[in-house]
């Protein structure tokens, strides 16, 4: 009987159809239950802090999340620029009827979503309740729709041929065309594509206010008032990389016209308060530094560079406390109310001071530094201006022949001490 639960005649299990409604993405939905869960986990903490570090943990976690999920939640958004219409309208091509219906789009940085829903949602025998998607990330492509063109063309030729309502198609043919004045496509792609650059940019620089801020609280307040500015970029730049005419799309009972979206003014307020937020910290720091330091929970001289530990106190503290206790030792303990005197430095034997005096010099030596060694200077030769040694030729000259007749003369220059004549000399000539 168990296997029979919700089965007719035996066949296999029905279930009805869950339709999810189109503003609950799926990957929005992820990340808003990233950002609830990081959330959660700080808030289950803050019973075991004390005080009013509690209060002030709370509303720092707070608003950093809060910043952090609006730099990430707006760039995937869809509710950038928005228009809607209640109007009666053709249904599909080739059948002549026609509906009344609501129709929504919601541009976003990455594509616009186009929303159908009768009224009643019943009609013409069927169930008309539509949502399609078109996107153009980030790719231009060729003219045309074949298959190198853009990624919107390409899904445009696809929604043709499955036989999408003629509403649906009527509004993104308006995405498509790209000539003259009429390039919707591409300045709303290029709007998305440079607006995404700068919120990617708020990331980071979020993820740093976030550390700065436990380091050096005037750069966290510098990064903070930078954040904003990147996120008040990216409105500057959706509204100023627009096509100059607006987009308006007419039909039977009025025209649709667009106006920014909860995601623009999301985005533009987080991004001025965030500056604001940045430039009070900034002179709160200046001003009053303890109450910035309380409430972020920083050591106040971590924070300033300018308020350093003397550290000469301390050798002095020691030193005079050295004192104290050679006084009470000479003392002996002995209560007086005479002054304590410094004990008497006995002398040391003249062995001892010439010893000491030798460590000192040994000492010196040890530590002097060496002496620079000058290169050897050499005299230029006069004959041809050699300054190189091995080339000067030696200046020893072979000596004279003795002349026949002088024999008596060279008796002279006998060495009557080691008896060596002067015939006795031999010189080696090279």
């Amino acid at each position: 009987m168990a296997y029979q639960a919700f089965r007719t005649n035996g066949a296999p299990t029905y279930y009805d159809a869950n339709p999810t409604a189109w503003q609950a993405d799926i990957l929005e939905a992820g990340l808003i239950f990233a950002f609830c869960i990081v959330a959660v986990s700080f808030y289950i903490i803050l019973p075991g802090i004390r005080g009013k570090e509690k209060l002030f943990t709370f509303i720092r976690v707070t608003v950093s999340l809060y910043i952090g999920a609006v730099i990430v939640l707006t760039n995937w958004s869809y509710t950038w620029e928005t228009g809607a219409m209640h109007t009666k309208t053709k249904y599909k091509a080739g059948t002549g009827k026609e509906i009344t219906a609501d129709i929504g789009v919601n541009i976003g940085l990455r594509g616009v979503n186009i929303t159908l829903k009768g009224d009643p949602e019943h009609q013409l025998n069927e169930t008309i309740n539509y949502n399609e998607h078109f996107g153009w990330e980030w790719e231009q492509g060729r003219l045309g729709f074949g298959p190198f063109a853009g990624p919107f063309n390409q899904e445009y030729r696809a929604a043709q041929f499955r036989g999408l309502p003629l509403p649906i198609l009527w509004i993104a043919e308006y995405f498509t065309f790209d000539g003259e004045g009429i390039r919707w496509g591409r300045h709303y792609r290029q709007a998305g594509w440079f607006a995404h650059i700068s919120l990617w940019f708020c990331f980071p620089m979020w993820l740093l206010t976030n550390v700065l801020f436990f380091v050096l609280i005037k750069y966290g307040a510098i990064s903070l008032a930078f954040t904003g500015l990147c996120m008040v970029v990216a409105n500057i730049l959706w509204s100023s990389w627009r096509n100059v005419n607006d987009l308006r799309i007419p039909w039977e009972a009025g025209v649709m016209e667009f106006k920014y979206g909860g995601s623009y003014y999301i985005c533009l307020i987080t991004g001025v308060v965030c500056m604001i937020a940045g430039l009070f910290i900034y002179i709160v720091d200046l001003c009053r530094p303890d109450w910035a330091t309380t409430f972020f929970g920083v050591d106040v001289l971590q924070d300033d560079e300018d308020n350093l530990v003397s550290e000469e106190e301390e050798p002095r503290a020691n030193g005079n406390n050295d004192a104290i206790e050679m006084r009470a030792i000479d003392g002996g303990g002995s209560s007086g109310s005479g002054p304590m005197r410094p004990p008497i430095a006995k002398p040391m034997p003249a062995q001892a001071l010439m010893e000491e005096a030798a460590e000192e010099e040994d000492d010196e030596e040890l530590y002097a530094p060496p002496e620079p060694v000058q290169p050897p200077r050499y005299e230029k030769q006069k004959s041809r201006g050699l300054t190189i040694k091995k080339f000067q030729r030696s200046r020893r000259h072979r000596a004279p022949p003795p002349i026949p007749g002088e024999e008596d003369e060279q008796e002279m220059y006998v060495n009557e001490r080691y008896n060596v004549g002067a015939g006795d000399v031999r010189i080696n000539v090279p």
